[in-house]
């Protein structure tokens, strides 16, 4: 499996299906693959995104607070499939020499990702084949049907 480095461009939402959809860009290639996320997953990134902090951690900042005190690195997370509409992705352990596979959502691996500043890749055969050619500073079909995202599209997440 070949992968390819990808970053996250937005968060947006649907307006069709009012879900929230990550848009993940190549800069190598310039295209962007968008995958539909969860309510909860789109505020855990959008909240790195915009650099938001709460007083207690929120769930993925647990996370890394449990890596980095077991001495644990994020190295990164690999989107490598997709099985009926269902993105499959796992996130990289490292200890040592030891390294680790978990299996998680890419929406949860890209939230970690963020905010261990580690890498998101994908598999590049699965980016070729659902990318879409969405350019910054054009509209496209799936643009002008999404909305910048607006943070209480995910109801109150001041906590």
């Amino acid at each position: 499996m070949k992968l390819l480095e990808v970053f996250v461009r937005e968060i947006a939402i649907d307006r069709e299906t009012e879900y929230p959809v990550v848009l993940l860009e190549s800069e190598e290639l310039g295209d962007v693959l968008p995958i539909w996320i969860g309510r909860a997953e789109a505020a855990a990134i959008y909240n790195v995104l915009s650099k938001k902090t709460f007083k207690r951690p929120m769930t993925h900042d647990l996370i890394r607070v449990i890596t980095d005190t077991l001495g644990v690195v994020i190295a990164g997370v690999e989107i490598t499939g997709i099985y009926k509409e269902t993105y499959f992705a796992r996130i990289i352990l490292e200890r040592g020499k030891e390294v680790y596979y978990i299996d998680a959502r890419p929406s949860d691996s890209i939230a970690l990702a963020l905010r261990a500043e580690a890498s998101i890749m994908i598999d590049s055969e699965l980016f070729e084949k659902y990318k879409r050619n969405l350019r910054v500073g054009q509209e496209d079909d799936v643009i002008k049907r999404m909305k910048e995202l607006d943070p209480g599209d995910f109801g109150d997440m001041d906590l």
